[in-house]
């Protein structure tokens, strides 16, 4: 995770976009025959995915408090990915 920006301001807007999250695996993704290559093609797959789970820390801090005001959360307890679905 990178900050938008170097100088700190309170509070601070992120300019991208919201994030979509999942609890179960990785959200939005991209599966390809590339698994079912023996030993390397799991490796290959989550390589080809990865970049695409760069989001920033106003993103992220978004989210969290976008969480915190709701008292019946799905995300409570749970480990969760996410991302910038734009990307």
């Amino acid at each position: 995770m990178t900050a938008e920006n170097l100088q700190v301001s309170v509070p601070a807007k992120s300019i991208h976009n919201k994030l979509t999250a999942n609890s179960n695996s990785p959200p939005l993704w991209q599966d390809s025959w590339l698994k079912h290559i023996p030993f390397l093609g799991k490796l290959i797959l989550a390589a080809m995915n990865a970049p695409r789970y760069d989001t920033t820390l106003e993103q992220n801090a978004d989210f969290i408090a976008s969480d915190l005001t709701d008292r019946e959360s799905r995300w409570i307890g749970v480990p969760v990915g996410v991302i910038d679905a734009t990307k």
